[in-house]
C-alpha cells in the first residue's frame, strides 16, 4: 500500500494544456444546444439587428425567423451594454450567414465562443498567478483544474451564455499587472468598462492608491470607454438616443436578484417602505458609496507592500459591491469565486471551507432560479421552456420556488457580509456563520483526573 501511494504521489502532473483542452471540450459540448431563453435570445436578436445595419438601442425587436427559440410571441430589448457586445454579436451573425448553412445550432455555437474564451483565459491566468506567487507547480495546476472543471462557471458561460467570463479574465489580468504603471491599469479598467461596466467599481481604489499627479490616470478610464463608444456609434452611423437609458438601467440593477434587494420587492416590506421619499433610489445607488469606501480601505492595504494585499483589495471591493448591488444576478459571482480561488491556492488554504460554502449557496440559488437547468435546453427542445412556465405558474410549485429563493437571498446576503468582514479582519480560517447555528460535534476534552487515571 505504501509503495503504491508513493508511486501515485510521484506521478507526473497533467500539463496545463491538457487540462485546458479538457475544460474547453466540456464547454463546447454544451455550447451549441443550450442557452438562456431570455438572455441568449437577446444576443441572437441583437446580432441580427446589427448585422442588418440597424441601431439595436432604439426599440425592442421581434423574433428572428428560423433562429429564435425563446419568447417567440413577443419583442425583446437589445443587449443592455455598450457597443462592444452588440458589434461582436452582429459580426458573428454575419459570419454565420456566410458560412453557417442556415444551421441555427452553429450560430448558437459561434455566439458562445466569447464567453468560453473568457473561461479558458480565466483558468490560465489563475495558473499563472498562483505559479508566480508560490512557485508551486502543483498548486498552480490545482487552481487551473478547479476553474477548468468548475460547474458553476460552465453553467454561466457555455450553457447560459452570459458575458461575464470575459471581464472576469480582464480582472485577473489586472491582478497580474499589480506592479504595472498606473496608466496601464487605468487603461485596462477603461477597456473593461467598454466591455461591461462592472470594472468601474475599481476606479476609486485606483484613485486612492496613487499619489501626486498619478492620481489623474484613473480619470482616463471613463473617457476612454466613452470615446470607444462614440467611435463605434459614428462608424456604424447610429444615433445616441437609446444607449444612455440602456447603460443607466444596467448600472442600476433594477432590484430583485440574489441578495437583500429581493426582499424589498415583497409586498409585506415594499408597501410600508415605498412611500418613504428617495429610499429606493438611495438603495439603487448604494453601490457607489460602498465601492468608494471599500476602495479607500483597500488602498491603505496595498500601500503596505505586504504579500497578497492586491488580491485582498480587489476581493474586498467586489464583495462590498455584490453585498449592496440592487439586482445581484448569478453571473456576478464568477468574480469573487475566481479571486477566492486565487487566494486559497496562494495564501489562505484554510479559506477553502468558506469558498465551498459560498459556492454551495450561490449554486443552490442558480439551480432553483433556473428550474434545475431544464429551460437551458430550450434551444434543442422548446418543450423545456413550456414545462418551466407551467411549473412557475402553478399555485404550489411556483410559490415553493419563490419562497426558497427568498430564503436563499438571505443566506447569500449573510455570506457576502461575512466575506467583507473576514477580509477586513484578514481572518485566515473563517467558519461560515451559518454553521454556528449547530453545536460542534467535537467531543469535549476529558477531565484531567480521567486522563491521569488512564495513564
Amino acid at each position: 500500500m505504501g509503495r503504491t501511494l508513493t508511486r501515485f504521489c510521484h506521478r507526473p502532473l497533467p500539463t496545463a494544456g491538457t487540462i485546458l483542452l479538457l475544460g474547453l471540450l466540456i464547454r463546447e459540448a454544451f455550447s451549441f444546444w443550450t442557452g438562456h431563453p431570455y438572455d441568449f435570445e437577446i444576443w441572437i436578436r441583437t446580432g441580427y439587428v446589427v448585422a442588418h445595419g440597424a441601431n439595436p438601442y432604439t426599440q425592442p425587436w421581434p423574433p428572428v425567423p428560423g433562429v429564435s427559440f425563446g419568447y417567440t410571441s413577443q419583442d425583446l430589448p437589445s443587449a443592455a451594454y455598450l457597443p462592444f457586445w452588440p458589434d461582436l454579436f452582429g459580426g458573428t451573425y454575419l459570419v454565420w450567414e456566410h458560412i453557417g448553412g442556415q444551421n441555427r445550432f452553429f450560430l448558437y455555437f459561434l455566439l458562445k465562443q466569447g464567453p468560453i474564451a473568457g473561461d479558458i483565459a480565466t483558468a490560465w491566468l489563475l495558473y499563472r498567478f498562483v505559479l508566480r506567487e508560490t512557485g508551486d507547480l502543483r498548486a498552480a495546476v490545482g487552481a487551473l483544474a478547479f476553474w477548468s472543471f468548475f460547474p458553476y462557471d460552465i453553467v454561466i458561460g457555455s450553457i447560459w451564455g452570459q458575458l461575464d467570463p470575459v471581464t472576469n479574465a480582464l480582472l485577473l489580468a489586472v491582478l497580474l499587472l499589480a506592479e504595472a504603471r498606473a496608466a496601464t491599469r487605468s487603461i485596462a479598467w477603461g477597456l473593461g468598462v467598454f466591455i461591461k461596466w462592472i470594472t468601474a467599481i475599481f476606479l476609486p481604489f485606483e484613485l486612492f492608491r496613487q499619489r501626486g499627479w498619478r492620481r489623474l490616470w484613473p480619470l482616463v478610464a471613463l473617457p476612454l470607454a466613452a470615446a470607444l463608444t462614440v467611435l463605434a456609434f459614428v462608424v456604424a452611423g447610429w444615433g445616441f438616443g437609446g444607449v444612455v437609458a440602456t447603460s443607466t438601467s444596467e448600472a442600476g440593477g433594477g432590484g430583485g436578484g440574489m441578495n437583500y434587494a429581493r426582499l424589498f420587492g415583497l409586498a409585506v416590506i415594499s408597501n410600508p417602505l415605498r412611500p418613504i421619499p428617495f429610499l429606493y433610489t438611495a438603495l439603487n445607488d448604494l453601490w457607489i458609496p460602498a465601492c468608494v469606501l471599500a476602495g479607500w480601505v483597500a488602498a491603505r492595504w496595498v500601500r503596505t507592500g505586504s504579500p497578497g494585499q492586491e488580491l485582498r483589495a480587489l476581493l474586498l471591493i467586489m464583495a462590498a459591491f455584490l453585498l449592496v448591488r440592487w439586482g445581484l444576478n448569478e453571473q456576478y459571482f464568477l468574480y469573487p469565486f475566481a479571486l477566492l480561488v486565487a487566494d486559497v491556492y496562494t495564501l489562505h488554504p484554510q479559506r477553502r471551507r468558506f469558498l465551498y460554502y459560498l459556492v454551495g449557496v450561490a449554486s443552490a440559488f442558480l439551480l432553483i432560479n433556473n428550474m434545475f437547468g431544464i429551460w437551458f435546453a430550450a434551444p434543442a427542445d422548446p418543450q423545456a421552456f413550456t414545462i418551466v412556465q407551467a411549473f412557475d405558474l402553478s399555485p404550489v410549485g411556483g410559490q415553493i420556488r419563490y419562497d426558497l429563493l427568498d430564503i436563499l437571498s438571505v443566506l447569500v446576503t449573510v455570506a457576502l457580509a461575512q466575506l467583507v468582514w473576514l477580509l477586513v479582519r484578514d481572518d485566515p480560517n473563517p467558519k461560515p456563520w451559518l454553521f454556528y447555528l449547530w453545536p460542534s460535534r467535537t467531543s469535549p476534552p476529558p477531565p484531567l483526573g480521567a486522563a491521569a487515571a488512564k495513564n
